[in-house]
Formats: C-alpha cells, structure tokens, sequence
C-alpha cells in the first residue's frame, strides 16, 4: 500500500495546470454574470497581484477579477 503525501501550498500554488484560460460564458452562467467571456487564473497570477498591495493597504476580491480580466483581455474574472 502506498501512502500519497499532501501537496504543499507552494507546491499547489505553482501547479497551474492548463491555466490561465479564457472561456465562454455559457448560458447558465449569464444569468448570473452576465455575457461574454471569463478567466480563470492560474493561482500564481493571483498570488502575484496580492503581493504587490503595499502594506497597511487593501485589495478586493473584485479589484483582482478586474485585473485579471483586463490583463487575459476577458469580460470578467
């Protein structure tokens, strides 16, 4: 019997399998979201956007999806 060990979470971090990836949004997902296109990050892209917030500052959840929209050229993240 072998025993699989746990990732770790830099290991989980750089694993980014096939993302980023920018895809359709389908029709169950309008509905809330709204049409066009959505990413999905690869959790390095943002683990770096949260480190560039100074010290003493704050970032949104929703100020990430933007930046990460704007940067894969998609209509929300």
């Amino acid at each position: 019997m072998t025993s699989k060990l746990k990732k770790s979470w830099q290991e989980k971090l750089h694993d980014s399998k096939d993302l980023p990836k920018v895809i359709k949004v389908t029709e169950k997902m309008s509905k809330r979201w709204g049409e066009g296109t959505c990413v999905i990050p690869a959790p390095i892209e943002v683990d770096e956007i949260m480190r560039k917030v100074p010290e003493g500052k704050l970032i949104t959840v929703n100020d990430i999806r933007e930046k990460l929209a704007r940067k894969h050229k998609a209509s929300f993240g």
